[in-house]
């Protein structure tokens, strides 16, 4: 796949200024000096073979001497795009671990305590008695067994076992239910990519450690497969190298499927119960959309989450994300954290990202506008639910003082029970 070097010479200040913020390390000049050097040999491969076939045209009346021109100039033809497609394979390296522009609103910060909160919703509870962890509630209540799945997988696995399999469930189809109605269509994508696929959706240096590589004997000419780690990315890799008519646009997915992740870099956080896991199910909100649409649909993935989250009943905040705690592809990005009672704090329950044309650069997707010319689409992604980290706030939000726990109004008409014993 060829990636529009161009797009890094016309850009230059902003990427920089975007890399400086991020506090990366990517050299954008040496891209700009490689695609100018690529596009001053090809300039010179096309005089030779200018010249090459001036000398071959005559092929009757060739001298011994035009043969060895001929000759010479196949050998330098040769050794030239030799290095043309070196200088490209370098430049597409970098330029693949080039950042995306930041938005003017984006927050400059190092890390995560440059995020801003930009609104708090919803009354925290007061319990008349001490809220138990949702670990506790769900291995009591044999709903949970974490011991048997280390046994078997290893550690941050889990078994869900009766009610709580429904209750799970039932937020899955809530949630389709609810973004169906507003114009998502449902879709179960692929739970493997091509290595090929997966550095177009994301900056596979970053990404990569956080990964399962699919191990195996593959069929001959076969690439090397990742187990998905959000729908996100199968769903935004499924029009590859396609051309949309402007028509179709939007286009917005409701994604759902499992998720894997090594958590790499996470040892010692939160090691007891199902909030951080190597395997969790989530249910993603993903748009195709025109240039000029992508913060709307931004907006609207982030209404759709809060619409959720305050019907279940789950107190939570809004931060804006800083530079310097945002992935390459984040043009924009918003991230809901709700309330969890047995922590007493807020915890990451989604994100919601403008990609604008970063991940459909290097996908080529591009849709035709209604003067026939090729855009780039832009892409936006957001949770919608993820079902285990639901399934800890719905835990520790509605217990009773008798030890069950009730279940919220919008889901029992999923599962069939109002409450769990």
């Amino acid at each position: 796949m060829e990636y529009d070097l161009n797009y890094v010479k016309e850009n230059r200040d902003a990427l920089v200024d975007s890399i400086k913020k991020r506090n990366l390390d990517v050299d954008v000049d040496k891209v700009i000096a490689l695609y100018e050097d690529v596009k001053k040999k090809r300039n010179e491969v096309d005089k030779l073979r200018h010249r090459r076939n001036e000398v071959s045209k005559n092929f009757q009346s060739q001298t011994d001497k035009d043969k060895d021109e001929i000759k010479a100039i196949r050998e330098k033809i040769a050794g030239d795009e030799a290095e043309i497609e070196k200088e490209l394979q370098e430049a597409y390296s970098i330029f693949l671990n080039i950042p995306n522009l930041l938005s003017l609103d984006t927050p400059v910060g190092k890390d995560d305590s440059g995020n801003k909160e930009i609104e708090k919703v919803g009354e925290i509870k007061k319990f008349d008695f001490e809220v138990k962890s949702h670990d506790e509630v769900a291995i009591s209540k044999s709903l949970l067994d974490m011991e048997r799945a280390a046994k078997v997988t290893g550690s941050r696995f889990y078994y869900l076992k009766g009610k709580l399999v429904k209750l799970a469930m039932a937020l899955e189809f809530y949630a389709i239910d609810k973004l169906s109605s507003k114009g998502y269509l449902p879709v179960e994508p692929p739970f493997m990519l091509k290595k090929e696929a997966f550095k177009g959706i994301a900056a596979l240096e970053d990404f990569e450690e956080a990964l399962y590589k699919v191990s195996g004997k593959e069929d001959e000419g076969d690439e090397e497969r990742y187990l998905i780690a959000t729908a996100e990315h199968p769903l935004g890799t499924m029009f590859m190298n396609e051309v949309l008519p402007e028509g179709d646009l939007p286009i917005k997915f409701v994604g759902i499927s499992p998720s894997f992740r090594r958590e790499a870099g996470s040892h010692g956080k939160d090691t007891k119960g199902i909030f951080r896991v190597h395997q969790f199910d989530k249910i993603e909100q993903f748009i195709f959309c025109k240039p000029e649409d992508s913060d709307k649909y931004l907006n609207e993935t982030l209404s759709n989450s809060r619409e959720i989250w305050e019907e279940l009943g789950i107190p939570y905040h809004i931060l804006s994300m800083c530079s310097g705690d945002i992935s390459r592809p984040t043009y924009r990005k918003f991230d809901i954290e709700g309330y969890m009672y047995a922590q007493k704090k807020y915890r990451e329950l989604g994100s919601f990202t403008n990609c604008t044309d970063w991940q459909s650069r290097r996908l080529n997707i591009k849709y035709v506008d209604k003067h026939g010319e090729k855009k780039y689409v832009h892409t936006v992604n957001g949770t919608a639910i993820p079902i285990e980290r639901a399934l800890v706030a719905l835990l520790e939000a509605y217990q009773r003082k008798d030890g069950s726990l009730e279940v919220p109004k919008p889901l029992q008409k999923y599962c069939g029970f109002d409450s769990i014993e």
